[in-house]
């Protein structure tokens, strides 16, 4: 997994949410399926979703971004979806 802005064209890869910017996406490789899915702004949350797949970061309380607790859906129709269980992993443990 891997989280880039796109200003410009240059794909730049970011390490921290807080950066993110309009035209970001990401790259997920998920069973077998390479999913790139574009920002899509909602209130409450970093999300990026082509309407079909949606992985998103909700705000806690102390309203900062829970980077270690992302949710991935699989939509099926615009009330129906299937959450998938994801589970953190630090980038420092990927081989």
């Amino acid at each position: 997994m891997n989280i880039r802005n796109n200003i410009n064209g240059d794909f730049i890869e970011i390490k921290e949410l807080s950066d993110v910017k309009p035209g970001a996406f990401i790259n997920l490789d998920w069973k077998g399926k390479n999913l790139m899915l574009p920002l899509s702004l909602k209130k409450g949350s970093i999300s990026f979703s082509d309407l079909k797949w949606e992985w998103k970061y909700e705000y806690n309380k102390r309203n900062k971004i829970n980077e270690e607790e992302a949710n991935f859906y699989e939509i099926l129709s615009k009330d129906k979806y299937i959450k998938h269980n994801c589970q953190f992993v630090p980038r420092n443990d990927i081989s």
